[in-house]
């Protein structure tokens, strides 16, 4: 598979009813988006309050905090956010991204050429944990590792969309060798990335990029990531412990090179969600420190301890314009008539406001505090589109319904092929898809629609390998539409996410349009470009636009420094402290 652009995980909603579950992850460090950051409450539930005699949960020295666990700690094949939140902890970075600000970490000094296209880093003298110098090598392998066609790495198409490097998608076809791409080190503290044309969305310091051992690599094989002992940490903590379904512990790395200053707590230890009421129950009496997503239905009751994160991500309905391989269906799907009917038939308004209480109903893809043609200003003022109501318009639903049934040569809504809804099992994604199915059955006369729910992973090995017809989505944003845009262009990372040649959607107009912002320095001019090209996707592109959404997390009263920023897939616990 191609790839499934830094794939996070819908699944982090997996136990509650999680809001801000990302399908797609964004790795622009321009995304300042909006962060959490909890100092103590001023006040805490009564009920919910234990004093650190009672707690028999962490010390000052240790925080513990409910999540969901990796999937895999394989840097090569990892395509989720659960995994990134272990590489930020366990990993040097170049740039480290923290509240939305990507710092210089191991880059001592760097520059850029005139041509805008070569970035060279000067790196400081690291090691790994047990004390083996890192070097410039494992940088570079990190990133050509994840190009390289025989390790058939979902990461390769965001690789090659996002930064462009030299040759980069011709050594991912097999058509040259990894010695002609544009990542090379030029000695062991000196790292070159080339591209293959300057990229105005990429200053050199937005980009995530850990250190990765081939030697260590090539021993591992498939085990590689899958145990501690199959796993190398360089950064702030170590991995020691993984308890699979239970709890993972990360250590202190004192030869970390910011050891000193930065990551104050010994000990981090992160607990497996199950339901949310034990959540809440082990965050109440002490056992837990924070709970990284709580659901719609406890915010009420952990009121006093809440921490959010505004998810800039687009949530929606996707349409598999292949069908599955039903002719049929493929024709259905793929009418623009058929795809506007099914949006004007959505009360988007009315189904965020039943269905997710942190949600926030959305009509287009680029919008809240997105940057426009200046950096302060925003994207959605300066620019307007023309889209479905907020509260959606059942007359012209109809209207569309009637005319898809016209060319595909229909009677009726009843001789239409059945269609299946892919979703997670889960309660809040499974109520989304009852309430969607109800208002197209209610508006649309539609009877044709079986939902179906399968466990997190399953859902998404479905969709990857195109084995549903619709599927409720999740797609990160940044600051700048440059993200969700190259999702889509033919050939993209999330539309031809087999990488097979099997795009969902493409329009000559719009991947010229978005190939243009990559050397269109001018800003004003790039935008309109962008907005240009976000008005053909609403006209033709197969995803409606339903919500997006906030994260809560809870956070004891007595921590302080914590952040958790979706923008960069982290729980940022670089100046946090547990003072009982």
């Amino acid at each position: 598979m191609k790839k499934l652009t830094v794939f996070a995980l819908a699944a982090a909603l997996a136990a509650a009813s999680f809001a801000s579950c990302g399908t797609y992850t964004d790795t622009d460090s321009s995304s300042a988006g909006s962060s959490s950051e909890a100092s103590a409450s001023e006040s805490s539930a009564e009920s919910g309050e234990a004093s650190s005699e009672e707690t028999s949960g962490s010390t000052a020295d240790e925080f513990t905090i409910i999540a969901t666990q990796p999937n895999t700690l394989n840097m090569i094949q990892s395509t989720s956010n659960l995994d990134n939140y272990a590489f930020y902890l366990t990993q040097e970075m170049l740039f480290r991204p923290y509240d939305g600000v990507y710092q210089p970490e191991v880059v001592d000094t760097w520059e850029v050429d005139d041509t805008n296209t070569v970035f060279t880093y000067h790196l400081k003298e690291t090691t790994w944990s047990d004390g083996t110098p890192i070097t410039a090598e494992d940088f570079a392998y990190y990133l050509t590792a994840q190009l390289d066609p025989n390790n058939g790495s979902a990461n390769a198409a965001f690789l090659i969309d996002t930064y462009g490097f030299l040759n980069a998608e011709a050594y991912n076809n097999g058509e040259c060798d990894v010695s002609e791409v544009g990542i090379k080190a030029l000695d062991d503290y000196t790292l070159e990335l080339t591209l293959e044309t300057p990229n105005a969305d990429f200053d050199g310091t937005n980009i995530k990029v850990y250190p990765l051992d081939a030697d260590f690599v090539a021993e591992q094989g498939e085990a590689l990531g899958g145990t501690v002992d199959n796993y190398m940490s360089s950064g702030p903590y170590v991995l020691s412990e993984w308890v699979y379904d239970s709890y993972l512990t990360y250590t202190k790395n004192d030869k970390w090179l910011n050891s000193d200053s930065q990551y104050p707590v010994e000990t981090v230890k992160m607990i497996q969600a199950t339901d949310a009421n034990t959540s809440t129950s082990m965050f109440e009496g002490g056992e837990a420190d924070a709970i990284l997503t709580v659901g719609n239905d406890y915010l009420d009751i952990l009121s006093d301890y809440l921490v959010e994160d505004v998810f800039s991500g687009t949530k929606g309905v996707q349409f598999n314009t292949y069908g599955q391989g039903d002719e049929a269906k493929a024709a259905l799907l793929s009418n623009k008539n058929f795809r506007m009917a099914m949006s004007y038939a959505l009360d988007r308004e009315a189904i965020v406001a039943a269905v997710d209480r942190s949600g926030i109903a959305i009509n287009r893809y680029n919008y809240g505090d997105m940057a426009g043609k200046e950096v302060d200003s925003k994207f959605a003022d300066d620019f307007s589109v023309e889209t479905v109501p907020m509260n959606g318009d059942a007359d012209k639903a109809k209207e569309y319904l009637q005319a898809a049934l016209d060319e595909l040569g229909y009677a009726s809504v009843d001789e239409l092929p059945a269609l299946s809804y892919l979703t997670f099992e889960n309660d809040s994604y499974r109520l989304m898809a009852e309430t969607l199915v109800d208002q197209w059955k209610q508006v649309l006369g539609l009877t044709n629609i079986t939902i179906d729910l399968k466990p997190i992973p399953d859902a998404i090995q479905s969709m990857m390998s195109y084995q549903y017809d619709l599927y409720y989505t999740s797609l990160s944003g940044g600051e700048t539409p440059s993200t969700f845009a190259k999702y889509w262009i033919t050939g993209g990372a999330v539309n031809d996410v087999t990488g097979s040649g099997m795009s969902l959607f493409s329009n000559e107009e719009y991947d010229s349009l978005i190939k243009s912002t990559s050397t269109e320095f001018d800003r004003a001019k790039r935008m309109e470009d962008y907005a240009k090209a976000e008005q053909i996707f609403i006209d033709e592109g197969p995803l409606i636009p339903i919500e997006t959404g906030v994260n809560y997390a809870a956070v004891a009263d007595y921590v302080d420094g914590f952040v958790y920023n979706s923008f960069d897939d982290a729980i940022e616990l670089d100046h946090l402290s547990v003072n009982k």
